[in-house]
């Protein structure tokens, strides 16, 4: 397990109703780990030029078929206890992700395509899989889905060879942010 604690703070600017304000974003706390036989490389938060992104450097080993399992876990903290917001899984071999009846797994999927050089589908083959700098910016329709607050995400792969196999864990990744206006 890999433990990236440091704090990340990203600022968006957007003009609603003519007012200026910040859509700030902070990260702490990614957690990783990453399945030694099918893949390895590094998940994490960069901040380049007062811009904070999330990314992914990831080298696959071997095919992945059969079925992929997803299972985003967002949990949204309210007066003082977390509550789900999301909790599926979804087979990526069956369904593909931007497709989702979720509308906060749907967006999250359409936005991080502008970002990925693979499909969010299976089958996976060999090779670089890279996530190259998603953020959230002015325009991001997440930021009409996610209120204000503290939440924590967690996302998980199993795979699947054969139907009935048991499950294998190809990666899981946590981390907490917080989103909230702020006045400039």
């Amino acid at each position: 397990m890999y433990t990236v604690s440091r704090l990340q703070w990203c600022a968006l600017t957007t003009k609603p109703n003519r007012l200026r304000w910040h859509a700030v974003v902070r990260f702490e706390n990614l957690k990783y780990e990453l399945n030694k036989d099918y893949m390895h490389g590094n998940i994490f938060i960069k901040s380049q030029n007062d811009k904070y992104s999330f990314g992914a450097d990831v080298e696959l080993a071997k095919k992945v078929e059969g079925s992929v399992i997803i299972t985003p876990h967002v949990q949204h903290l309210v007066k003082g206890e977390y509550h789900t917001m999301v909790n599926i899984d979804l087979d990526t071999c069956k369904v593909d992700p931007v497709m989702s009846e979720n509308a906060i797994v749907r967006t999250i999927a359409k936005e991080s395509t502008k970002f990925i050089n693979f499909s969010l589908m299976c089958p996976y083959n060999p090779g670089r899989y890279l996530l190259n700098d998603f953020t959230l910016d002015s325009e991001s329709p997440l930021l009409k889905l996610i209120p204000n607050g503290k939440y924590k995400m967690e996302l998980k792969a199993h795979h699947y060879p054969t139907p009935g196999s048991a499950p294998i864990m190809l990666f899981m990744y946590s981390v907490d942010f917080e989103l909230y206006a702020a006045a400039s």
